[in-house]
Order: C-alpha cells, then sequence, then structure tokens
C-alpha cells in the first residue's frame, strides 16, 4: 500500500493538492493513518529523493572563494561556460538566455518541497494513528518549510538590517496545498523572517519528545541550531545566544577533526563524525561545474578554491593540508582542480547540508562579541579551532576588542564554513562586501567583473519562467 500511496502522492502533488483526499473511484488507494501520510512528509517534504533534490551550490561561483582557471583541455569548456553568468554577476543568470547550470532553479525546487509540507500539514490531523507521531510528523514538516523559505529569503532577498525590512520585498508565503485562482504575492521581509522565527518556534515545541534514530531526520535540537543562523541574519543577538547555547547543551560534541582525518574521513561522514545534527544530500562532486570524476584525468578546471582563501589556513589545522588529495576541506588532483569539499571522495550517500554544531559555535561566538562579551565570544571561537588542529600544536586566539573578535570569527567562519550551503554568500551580503573576479574565457582572454557593496543582486533574479506564471510575481531589481 505504500508504495502504491506514494506514487499516487507524487502523481497528486506535480497536479493539484486541492483535490488530494477527493474521492474520485472506489478502487482508488487513498491515505488513512499517519504512518501513510509520513511516507509522504519523508518522499516530497524532505529534500532525500530524486524529485526532491535540491543544490543551491552555485552560490560559491557568487564569492570570493572561487577563482577562474585558463583552460587546458577542450572538454571543460562546457563546465566553464554553465558557471559564467554567475560567476560573472549577470543580472539575466536566471532568464534562460545564457548557459547556465540546468539542475539548480533553487526557487522552483524550494517551492515544490514547501508544497510536501503544506500537504502533510493539511491533512495530518485527519489521519489515524498514535497523536504523539502526528504532532511530531507536523513539527517535522513545519521546521522543513521554516527551512525551505530560509533558504529562500537567503537566495531571493536582501539582507535584513540592511535597510527597512517593512520595505524590503520577502518572498511569498504559501501555507496550503489547496488549489486557489489567486496569484500569489512577495510579503514584505519582516512578515517573512517573521513567520520563519514563528515556525521554528511551533516546531521546537511539537519535537520536544522527538528521538529518531537517524541524523537524516529533523529535530528539536536542529530547530534551535538553525534558529540561530536565522538571528545571525536578522542580527537579534540575545535571541541567538539563547538559542546557540540551548543548542550546544543538547547537542552532540564538535569532531575532533586529528582523529577524523587519521580515519581517512571528512566532516560530514556520519560514521565518523559526531557534529552533524541533521543532514542531506547535495555536494559539489558531481556538480555541473566541478566535475568530481575527472579530478585525476590531467585537465585543468574552470572554477577553484581562491588562492585568498587558501592562504587562510596556518601549519597544523587538519581542515588544509596541500600534501594530502583528499580528507581536507579542500581536495586537489596535483594543481589542476581545486575545489571544496565536507565528504570523502568514497563517501557517495552523505551530502554537505543541513547542520553542524561548528556552525552553531560561530554564531554564538559573533553574538557574543556584537554584544560585547569578548571573552565568551573567543572562548566559542578558540573551542572550535582547537577541535581542528593536529593534537598538541594549538595556541589559542586572544583579542583586543569586541571589533577583533569580530574580524577573528568572520575569517573563521571562511576557514570553517568554506564552500559550504551558501554561507559565504550570505556573509558577503550581510556585511556589505564586494567581489573581484577576473573571468578567464576558452580563447584565454581575462575580463574583470565586480559586484559592487550593497549591490541590487545580493538578491538574486527570481528565474524568468517563475515570473512568467506568475503576473503578481514581482522581479527583484537588477
Amino acid at each position: 500500500m505504500k508504495h502504491l500511496y506514494i506514487l499516487l502522492a507524487a502523481i497528486m502533488l506535480l497536479t493539484s493538492c486541492g483535490d488530494f483526499f477527493e474521492e474520485s473511484s472506489q478502487d482508488e488507494i487513498r491515505p488513512t493513518t499517519v504512518e501513510d501520510l509520513a511516507s509522504l512528509l519523508y518522499s516530497e517534504a524532505y529534500p532525500y529523493s530524486a524529485t526532491t533534490y535540491v543544490n543551491d551550490a552555485y552560490l560559491t561561483l557568487l564569492t570570493d572563494e572561487v577563482e577562474c582557471w585558463a583552460l587546458t583541455d577542450e572538454t571543460m569548456i562546457t563546465m566553464l561556460e554553465k558557471g559564467s553568468p554567475v560567476f560573472c554577476f549577470s543580472p539575466t543568470m536566471f532568464d534562460g538566455v545564457e548557459s547556465f547550470i540546468s539542475e539548480e532553479n533553487s526557487w522552483k525546487s524550494y517551492y515544490t518541497l514547501i508544497k510536501g509540507c503544506n500537504v502533510v500539514l493539511d491533512y495530518a490531523d485527519d489521519m489515524k494513528g498514535s497523536e504523539k507521531d502526528r504532532i511530531e510528523m507536523k513539527g517535522q514538516a513545519r521546521a522543513l518549510r521554516a527551512y525551505y523559505y530560509q533558504k529562500l529569503v537567503s537566495i531571493y532577498c536582501q539582507t535584513y538590517s540592511a535597510g527597512n525590512p517593512d520595505q524590503y520585498l520577502g518572498v511569498p508565503l504559501i501555507t496550503s496545498s489547496h488549489v486557489s485562482d489567486q496569484y500569489p504575492t512577495r510579503a514584505t521581509l519582516r512578515e517573512t523572517c517573521e513567520f520563519i522565527e514563528s515556525e521554528y518556534m511551533k516546531a521546537a515545541e511539537e519535537l520536544k519528545d522527538f528521538v529518531p534514530t537517524t541524523k537524516y531526520r529533523i529535530t528539536k535540537t536542529a530547530v534551535n541550531g538553525l534558529l540561530s543562523r536565522h538571528y545571525l541574519y536578522t542580527e537579534e543577538w540575545e535571541k541567538l545566544i539563547s538559542v546557540a547555547s540551548m543548542t550546544i547543551n543538547d547537542g552532540p560534541s564538535l569532531t575532533n577533526f586529528d582523529q577524523l582525518r587519521s580515519s581517512y574521513m571528512n566532516i560530514y561522514d556520519m560514521t565518523g563524525s559526531p557534529e552533524i545534527v541533521w543532514n542531506y544530500g547535495g555536494r559539489f562532486f558531481g556538480s555541473e561545474f566541478i566535475e568530481g570524476t575527472n579530478l585525476v584525468s590531467g585537465r585543468t578546471h574552470p572554477y577553484n578554491v581562491s588562492a585568498e582563501l587558501k592562504a587562510l589556513f596556518e601549519v597544523n589545522d587538519r581542515r588544509y593540508d596541500p600534501t594530502q588529495y583528499d580528507y581536507n576541506y579542500i581536495t586537489s588532483s596535483s594543481t589542476l582542480c581545486q575545489y571544496g569539499t565536507k565528504t570523502s571522495l568514497n563517501n557517495r550517500i552523505d551530502g554537505e547540508h543541513g547542520l553542524r554544531m561548528a556552525e552553531v559555535y560561530l554564531n554564538r561566538a559573533e553574538a557574543y562579541a556584537r554584544t560585547g562579551d569578548v571573552a565568551r565570544a573567543m572562548a566559542d571561537l578558540n573551542t572550535l579551532r582547537e577541535s581542528r588542529f593536529r593534537a598538541g600544536t594549538y595556541t589559542p586566539l586572544t583579542a583586543s576588542s569586541a571589533d577583533d573578535a569580530v574580524s577573528q570569527i568572520i575569517e573563521e567562519r571562511r576557514r570553517e564554513l568554506l564552500w559550504e550551503d551558501g554561507f559565504r554568500w550570505i556573509d558577503i551580503k550581510r556585511l556589505g562586501l564586494s567581489v573581484t573576479h577576473i573571468y578567464i574565457d576558452a580563447n584565454g582572454t581575462q575580463t574583470t567583473y565586480t559586484l559592487p557593496a550593497n549591490s541590487p543582486l545580493y538578491a538574486l533574479p527570481i528565474p524568468q519562467d517563475a515570473i512568467s506564471k506568475n503576473k503578481n510575481l514581482v522581479q527583484n531589481p537588477r
């Protein structure tokens, strides 16, 4: 029954959710239990299946984490051209008029997942089964929905603190699976962020007793950690400290990277890295602008870790050892390709998305520094850094002021969150930074492109196919 239902659910989600439970045939198999609806949660609301896979790795191409290298092999030209609209900050990067990474339409991907969450939330109360299971299923769907809206904001909205969030545009808040004749409009940025906060807080209550057997499920601890990310972006420092502290108290320990490295694993290896709170798939390995299968083929790849970023790593920092091929945050094939990864090349299961304790420590450290508590800020920073260095070699950092502490924490974010989940793009936006890229085309011609500080492109253009389908959807300035 479950397999037949999953097929039915997929068909319904691709057409209309409005008549999802309408009786149309005596032979139609319809979900009646919490267990049945949970099958839809896992297949259509969590980002694990082929139909719900999402990967916005292209965000790294917007940052100072990456640089363009001249090609030595014509087979790499397609990869070069697919990444170029984003790398060169083209205002029409999502209009469909330029070559782009075909499978990475974040707007479509996240709203597809939101649709799955809405179906679960709309019909959970009608299902037979345990009240505890029903509440925990709703909590997972609600937390996931908040997370997807948080991702949409990070891509398609301006920075919350840069102006008036009542005047900035957020995203359409679609909270029901029922079909409507009205085209959705964009909420304000404040309304969107308040909705995200509210949903996370409700989900934390619904998940308070949820103890899954796998880290592929979202939990209260994960929700609090994601709330700390939300408060970092909205600059609500006291709230951030509160939820980050709960996450650190309730969550797993930081991974000892020295021991992890000696086991030939990386930070997102679920079997050896304890600090993962929640994990889901998607990584650079095999993307359309980083072809992992050709790492040892003798071909120069077009987009690589920037020299500036590599220079930030210190001797004895286990996250980057230039003499090692794998099991670092920077993977390389001699001097031909160097890209960021948090999984090992032999790990084809675990992704590089979700939540790790390292991020939570960095979030709380910055909040402490922003509120003037330099001692606690540096304590969190040093706790994280010591776990990344070769045993017995680490010397704690000190800060002369709150501003000095913030600067060191931001620099550490660059090392620890390298090429991961769009973090650097968000930091560039919230810190109001500019980015300059030198693009080298297939003929070897160099052209310089600059994204100015506080650019309108901090809110990336909504894909043109979404604009064309919704007459009420306002495009971002560009």
